[in-house]
């Protein structure tokens, strides 16, 4: 809702409150605006009113999200940014200019200043939507973005900060050597084209290379599709053998592929994520980068709405420490624990 002037109301706006005067309701909750109802107003020496918002009539978080006026000031800021980026990578793959540092933190600062919460961060950047042509493009940022949060929540230095932010957006350079049509393809990669993806580890890592750019970000291109139970590529190491940057690349470069919107899906919430994974999380990634990671997107879930497999819906109120991505749930009069009840789960943020 919004306070609006009744002298600035517009035709069509909605009420949403009722007006009372003199203990009854004059006009009614819900009343779209018109020149007779302006004039209802002005008699009844009534100033201002309460104006129904976009955001008031969506159902689903990330519908609420999407339609207020900060995403879309944050929107329109970050296709500036962007395009930016864009001519930054296209610069360097085919002109080979150097990427500018200074330049790539100055968009990161501008996307994500350090007055904005990682939920709402993230929520902004999983609904943008883009064509193909952007979506490589697209990936790099987010990445950059959520590594800049990422920093801060493992409690880096400020120099091993910048250096995983720089990561974030240089690792995945080599990939824009490949077919827009495989890389972004829905369906499953047959073998072949598998292989070629793998190749861009080694593009990224001999692209960059010829530039004197830091080992820790050289290896992060490289090794970011490493697993720590030597199940990745493309050189099948194992965790002691991988580069904690290119560890934390790897958390970040999967979480922003699952929860970000893309033509042929909805994006997914973290609780989704968690459900996904969480078989393999604990031998694929550092524990201790993982955890820490989705413990403080989980703790910034709190107080947030959520709809159920069993149809429920209620608030998160706490998360289980033992139970990752499954917190206790206040349903109306019920506590649901989902640590305890393993047979429904969270499906929907709302």
């Amino acid at each position: 809702m919004k306070t609006v002037a009744v002298m600035s109301l517009q035709d069509g706006m909605q009420l949403a409150e009722d007006i009372e005067v003199g203990g009854k309701v004059a006009i009614k909750k819900g009343t779209k605006v018109d020149h007779i109802i302006k004039a209802k107003l002005e008699a009844f020496r009534v100033f201002a009113v309460q104006i129904v918002e976009a955001e008031d009539l969506a159902e689903t978080y990330y519908e609420k999200i999407r339609v207020s006026e900060a995403f879309k000031t944050f929107q329109t800021n970050y296709n500036a940014n962007l395009a930016a980026y864009k001519v930054a990578v296209d610069s360097f793959i085919y002109k080979k200019v150097p990427f500018r540092f200074v330049d790539l933190k100055a968009i990161a600062d501008a996307l994500c200043p350090d007055t904005i919460s990682g939920k709402r961060l993230f929520s902004y950047i999983n609904i943008m939507l883009h064509d193909e042509s952007n979506m490589s493009y697209a990936h790099g940022l987010n990445v950059a973005l959520i590594c800049k949060k990422m920093g801060k929540w493992l409690r880096l230095s400020p120099e091993d900060s910048e250096t995983l932010l720089y990561a974030g957006f240089l690792f995945d350079i080599g990939k824009f050597m490949l077919p827009n049509d495989i890389i972004w393809k829905p369906d499953k990669l047959n073998k072949m084209e598998f292989d070629l993806v793998k190749t861009h580890a080694f593009y990224g890592y001999h692209m960059l290379g010829k530039f004197g750019i830091n080992e820790h970000i050289l290896n992060a291109t490289l090794m970011h599709h490493e697993r720590c139970d030597g199940s990745g590529y493309p050189q099948g190491l194992s965790r002691d053998d991988i580069d904690p940057f290119a560890k934390m690349i790897a958390i970040a470069d999967v979480y922003e592929a699952m929860t970000s919107a893309r033509t042929y899906r909805a994006p997914m919430n973290p609780y989704q994520v968690v459900e996904i994974i969480k078989d393999e999380m604990y031998l694929k990634y550092d524990i201790a980068i993982i955890t820490t990671f989705m413990n403080h997107i989980l703790d910034e879930m709190i107080g947030n709405d959520v709809k159920l497999s069993n149809g429920m819906t209620g608030e998160v109120i706490m998360n289980n420490s033992g139970a990752l991505g499954r917190p206790v749930v206040k349903c109306k009069d019920e506590i649901v624990d989902l640590s305890q009840q393993r047979d429904v789960k969270i499906i929907e943020l709302i």
